[in-house]
C-alpha cells in the first residue's frame, strides 16, 4: 500500500503552515536608548532621592513622573526625559 503524502490535505495545511510569514502582536516596540525603570531609580538614589512611591512611564511625552523624597525628606514629584535621564521639574508637595 502506498501513501501518496504530497495529496494529501494534512500535507497542504503543513505546508502552508511552515512558509507563513511569523507575524507579532502589534504591541509599542521599546527603545532601546529609552530609560529604564531600575536604572531610572539609581540615577536618583545617587542625586539623594530615596522612598519611591510611584514611578509612572509617560511615552507619549517621552517621560519618567516619579514621586518620591528629596534629601531633606520632602515629598516631590519628578519628571525625567525619558531618553537623557535629565530632571525636567521638581514639584514639592
Amino acid at each position: 500500500m502506498k501513501l501518496l503524502i504530497a495529496n494529501s490535505p494534512w500535507f497542504f495545511l503543513v505546508s502552508i503552515l511552515a512558509v507563513a510569514p511569523a507575524q507579532a502582536d502589534p504591541v509599542e516596540a521599546t527603545s532601546s536608548n529609552a530609560l529604564t525603570v531600575p536604572k531610572a531609580m539609581r540615577m536618583l538614589q545617587n542625586q539623594g532621592y530615596h522612598d519611591f512611591r510611584k514611578i509612572k512611564i509617560e511615552r507619549d511625552e517621552n517621560e519618567l513622573e516619579v514621586e518620591a523624597r528629596d534629601k531633606s525628606g520632602h515629598q516631590v514629584e519628578l519628571e525625567i526625559d525619558l531618553y537623557t535621564g535629565k530632571i525636567l521639574d521638581i514639584e514639592t508637595d
